[in-house]
């Protein structure tokens, strides 16, 4: 089951690379081929290193255990990138260049060491390697520095993308580099587990489930890298079918408000030649057409009726976000009334006739404020009270 679950995140980083590089190959950049060269490294290394491949290769590899050595040398390739990508980030060319010359040193010494250890111990292949070796000292040294070198650059990678998360804004982008910071966790906790598993071999005990905690670490480390550096690209066209979902609940959600102004206001409609492409359009025109119809009746708003609704949701021990929408479904449907009368209350508005600001202004939270609206206009009796008490003042 390691074995399928290793191999299948190792396709997965594999495919997710290639994708990055057709994705961007009209501006391929430092950064972009080491970030490629990493995913793509650790997907072949993953894939190499379960027991099913490790197995087939042992079947013609010319020195014992040489699969085993290429799987862990190509991680280190996939450090080496991680490195490259944050030298690149940080640092001018010219700098980063001279950076991953001490970083290509420091891995090629890596590479060298354990290369040595592990043809020094002179053991023969087998699948089960941690449980039959990691007692000799010069296996457990193996698995230290190479342990020691992928947790280090994993980890200090992770802990750089704080800085990336917290400046932008994009949704997808953000999503993905929390789930590449995941993925350097996964690789933190199996470079504890394999140190661990060393030490407790040479000691004399058997690593038990260091193993296979080892393994699943790896795994997840490998997907979550690849699905993270992928996600701005796939993320957005995965959520399509529910974003439809949504626009089209909230059209019918908005609708009985919509009517009600477009009925007074018939202006505010755009021509009726004019069809929506999709539902998502046609829920931003109709929020559209609901924000002009405020505009046009705030000459017609009693310069109270905010004031008293908020004074009655504050009795009625409504919250800030529910008192706002009382008042402005107060506005709105005292409005109404004084256009229909054609009673003028603020020739030059104020603020106090403007709709709440508070709100962000992408479409979908636009839409799930005004259903709110709508529904306070319908049936809070807050609204109520305030509309009798504007008609007695005179409309």
């Amino acid at each position: 089951m390691t074995s399928i679950v290793l191999q299948g995140a190792g396709l997965i980083a594999v495919l997710a690379a290639v994708a990055k590089l057709v994705q961007s190959r009209r501006s391929t950049t430092p950064s972009v081929r080491y970030l490629c060269g990493a995913i793509g490294s650790v997907g072949l290394s993953a894939a190499l290193v379960a027991t099913d491949s490790l197995t087939w290769v042992a079947t013609w590899e010319p020195v014992p255990n040489s699969g085993r050595l290429a799987a862990n040398l190509l991680a280190i390739l996939a450090a080496v990138c991680v490195h490259g990508l944050l030298a690149h980030l940080l640092h001018e060319d010219a700098k980063a260049h001279r950076v991953m010359r001490l970083q290509f040193l420091v891995a090629a010494l890596a590479a060298v060491v354990m290369a040595v250890l592990l043809m020094s111990a002179g053991i023969p292949f087998d699948p089960d390697f941690l449980a039959a070796f990691a007692d000799r000292p010069a296996v457990a040294a193996y698995l230290v520095v190479f342990s020691l070198y992928i947790g280090w650059a994993t980890l200090a990678f992770g802990w750089f993308l704080r800085r990336y998360i917290s400046q932008t804004s994009r949704r997808w982008l953000r999503a993905g580099l929390r789930t590449i910071q995941a993925g350097c966790v996964a690789s933190g906790f199996w470079a504890a587990s394999k140190i661990a598993a060393a030490v407790v071999s040479v000691a004399g005990h058997q690593p038990g489930v260091l193993d296979p905690i080892g393994g699943a670490c790896a795994a997840a480390c490998v997907a979550l890298v690849a699905l993270g550096a992928t996600m701005p690209v796939w993320g957005p066209r995965v959520v399509l079918p529910f974003a439809w979902l949504r626009a089209k609940r909230q059209l019918r959600q908005l609708r009985p408000l919509w009517s009600r102004l477009a009925e007074e206001l018939p202006q505010i409609t755009l021509p009726t030649g004019m069809v929506a492409p999709n539902a998502q359009f046609a829920l931003y025109r109709r929020v559209v057409e609901i924000r002009d119809a405020q505009l046009v009746l705030r000459p017609y708003v009693h310069p109270s009726v905010s004031a008293w609704a908020h004074r009655a949701a504050a009795e009625a021990g409504l919250d800030e976000r529910a008192a706002h929408q009382t008042a402005e479904a107060a506005c709105l449907v005292t409005a109404l009334d004084a256009h229909a009368a054609g009673h003028r209350h603020q020739p030059e508005p104020d603020e106090s006739s403007a709709p709440y600001r508070g709100v962000a202004s992408d479409t979908t939270t636009e839409a799930r404020w005004l259903i709110e609206v709508g529904r306070a206009a319908e049936r809070s009796p807050i609204v109520a009270q305030v509309r009798d008490r504007a008609r007695a003042d005179g409309v």
